[in-house]
């Protein structure tokens, strides 16, 4: 598709990920010099005739519900604007992956990486209730994590304002496994479905897997009906079982009152002080690895390139990308990256001698087998199926890879999911994964 070279007073820079519904692009504030993520969605999708179902009320709901929260926690908006093709969220630019994806690509979290991610979590929650807002779709595919640790929750798209219905009240909206019971049955709902989904999620990472998994149907049943082992027989402290008994407790008013009860348990349980109210507290980050002073003359260089390429925000991103890359390439394979379209790109590379040089680091060698012994291959059978219907015959490239990371299917599915969708047709593909084969 062509992409805009500008959105209201934003140049474009670059693409952070697309899909049916709309691109999420890399800008910059021309005023202020900042780096920005502009959400778009479709102008086509914005014309449904209901205003409470449609995808352009939950879309306009998204920049009003967490336009009125300010908090570290928190991805910040900054703007919501329309024109003849587009409507689109101006917000804060955040370096780092989904909590899904960081589960994904590594070992499971240690008690005190997931004790702070959930202080966090916690506390941005706490942020958002007293303001009337609850976010109703609390997962980790909502939830970003910085390279130093910090945690931010994106994708208000669903949530609900106390004091303005902008989403049905008893509307089954939400994500399977993360849902609080009354979200299935139509009982009145309020800051609590935001509580037992961070439940759900504490759950995940204490126990490395999730609450409660299978098909949407399967999931509901559990949900309603069922309480799930405790994480105790997975490995986690015993502490923690009381703690997550109460956030999953199928009755809101068995559940922890506020976030920030929940906050205090949970620090108990890990045997930390409970009075400690330093809520932006985050791991202290590994030590980072020397980086190189590069020249002035090199950097005016590097920007006079790339200013042919984008325009003078260039200047913006060679200063921030010099203070993070490790050498050279690596400054100019990340500025590269800024550049869509591919003839600018070679033509910046060229100016700078850097022709032929990889974009990025070594690709990871592909696994030798098909999938992981761990995914059933009728899984992964499944997966290339559905996927298909959406990426095409890439779809069996993508399903290999995915399972060489995935220790079981419904971790294969949020792979998938979160590789090759964003927003709503990303819920609605782990909805077709999720179904009997």
């Amino acid at each position: 598709m062509t992409h805009p070279v500008q959105l209201g007073k934003y140049p474009i820079v670059g693409v952070l990920g697309e899909g049916a519904m709309g691109v999420v692009y890399r800008a910059v504030d021309p005023v202020i010099q900042r780096p920005v993520a502009i959400k778009t969605v479709h102008r086509a999708l914005l014309d449904d005739e209901d205003p409470v179902a449609s995808f352009a009320a939950r879309f306009r709901n998204e920049a009003r519900s967490a336009g009125r929260l300010a908090h570290p926690g928190i991805v910040a908006v900054y703007e919501f604007g329309e024109d003849a093709h587009t409507a689109y969220i101006v917000m804060e630019f955040v370096e780092g992956r989904t909590l899904a994806r960081r589960l994904g690509a590594g070992p499971a979290p240690d008690v005190a990486e997931t004790v702070a991610l959930m202080e966090q979590l916690l506390d941005a929650l706490a942020h958002a209730h007293a303001q009337g807002v609850w976010h109703r779709d609390i997962k980790p595919a909502n939830l970003i994590v910085t390279p130093e640790g910090r945690l931010k929750i994106t994708d208000f798209g669903i949530a609900r304002l106390a004091d303005v219905a902008l989403t049905q009240t008893h509307a089954t909206i939400g994500t399977p496994g993360y849902m609080a019971p009354e979200q299935y049955t139509g009982a009145a709902l309020d800051h609590r479905v935001d509580l037992f989904a961070a439940g759900a999620v504490l759950y995940r990472l204490l126990a490395g897997r999730p609450a409660f998994s299978g098909s949407p149907d399967v999931v509901m049943y559990q949900i309603l009906n069922e309480t799930p082992p405790p994480p105790s027989q997975f490995g986690a402290a015993p502490a923690f079982d009381a703690v997550i008994a109460r956030a999953l407790a199928r009755d809101p008013a068995q559940r922890f009152a506020d976030a920030a009860s929940f906050r205090a348990s949970l620090r108990a349980a890990a045997g930390q002080p409970g009075g400690d109210n330093d809520a932006t507290r985050v791991l202290a980050p590994p030590p980072a690895a020397p980086v190189p002073t590069f020249e002035a003359t090199e950097l005016q260089a590097v920007e006079a390139a790339l200013a042919t390429a984008i325009g003078p925000v260039a200047r913006v991103l060679v200063r921030q990308a010099a203070r993070s890359a490790a050498d050279r390439a690596g400054l100019l394979a990340n500025l590269a990256g800024q550049i869509a379209e591919p003839a600018r790109r070679e033509t910046f590379l060229a100016r700078l001698g850097q022709t032929g040089r990889p974009l990025t680091g070594p690709e990871t060698p592909r696994p030798t087998a098909v999938g992981s012994p761990a995914v059933d291959p009728a899984v992964l059978e499944h997966a290339t199926r559905v996927l298909t219907t959406s990426v095409g015959p890439i779809a069996k490239v993508l399903v290999r890879k995915a399972a060489a990371r995935a220790s079981s299917a419904e971790q294969l599915y949020d792979l998938l999911a979160e590789d090759t969708a964003i927003g709503a047709e990303r819920d609605a593909l782990l909805k077709r994964l999720r179904e009997p084969g």
